[in-house]
């Protein structure tokens, strides 16, 4: 069944870091022209398929796939077969530029495959019910499922297929559960390529893509993550044999990137947290 909800947008609305602006479901999506741009959009196909026009090129959008359009960027779209089923949501606000070009590192409109399309779909009926609702915080909660959403394309969304965040990880679990395992021991780059099958330079391109930081960057959190373990299990160890259980063959080294992490020596986080 179609749905729509424009909501009444007051001032305090648009303080919000996310606000709402309009959302439908079920709609048979029309031609649609903008110059100009218009605000945030995301437009998910449910049914049947499309096409967007970006930049003087043409994106097919089909089922399972979805547009995001940034505000202000010029814009067409419309259907190529004989309906485009769309569900859709319209928002604004003053951190969605920065979430989806920091956080997200999204920068600029495009088109993504959705890897989990019901969960995203489900944020856009969340919206649609709580416009049929009583409440009086109709704001509040449609700036919080906005950013759930935003969330979520971080999450299962790419630009190309199976490739999301969150097919990533799968991809990668054998390699955490081997690092979980192995952190105490020496590392090298080439042992952990042949854990997950790649070649070392696409496991750091890989990993980097995955979790944003590198990959000894990732093995280091985990060997402080255990030497703190120790550090309050054992407070008679010393720090160097500590560090040795921890994976780290150099105590100052070990030290120097506890501190980095912890803003305290190990000693000093003894101390505080004995």
């Amino acid at each position: 069944m179609t749905k729509r909800y424009i909501p009444l947008i007051t001032e305090s609305d648009k303080e919000l870091p996310y606000f709402l602006v309009n959302a439908g479901q079920h709609w048979n999506q029309e031609h649609v022209v903008r110059p100009n741009g218009y605000l945030y959009q995301w437009i998910q196909c449910v049914e049947g398929e499309g096409e967007v026009l970006l930049d003087g090129k043409a994106y097919r959008v089909k089922e399972g796939m979805a547009m995001l359009l940034f505000k202000g960027t010029a814009h067409e779209y419309y259907a190529v077969s004989s309906s485009w089923i769309v569900d859709w949501v319209v928002f604004d606000g003053h951190q969605v530029d920065a979430f989806l070009k920091r956080s997200a590192g999204i920068a600029a409109s495009g088109v993504y495959y959705v890897s989990r399309p019901d969960i995203l779909l489900a944020r856009i009926h969340n919206v649609l019910d709580i416009g049929q609702s009583d409440s009086a915080l109709k704001g509040i909660q449609c700036s919080s499922v906005i950013y759930a959403l935003l969330t979520d394309i971080v999450q299962y969304t790419s630009e190309l297929p199976n490739n999301s965040a969150t097919s990533l990880n799968f991809k990668l679990k054998p390699l955490f559960d081997y690092i979980e395992q192995n952190y105490n021991r020496p590392l090298s780059l080439e042992s952990l390529a042949e854990v997950t099958g790649v070649t070392p330079h696409h496991l750091c391109n890989l990993f980097k893509k995955t979790t944003n930081i590198r990959i000894f960057q990732y093995i280091n959190s985990i060997r402080i993550k255990k030497s703190k373990e120790l550090l309050l299990q054992n407070p008679q160890m010393q720090v160097k044999e500590i560090a040795c259980l921890s994976g780290f063959e150099d105590a100052n080294y070990f030290c120097s990137v506890f501190k980095k992490h912890e803003q305290l020596s190990p000693n000093q986080f003894r101390k505080i947290h004995y």
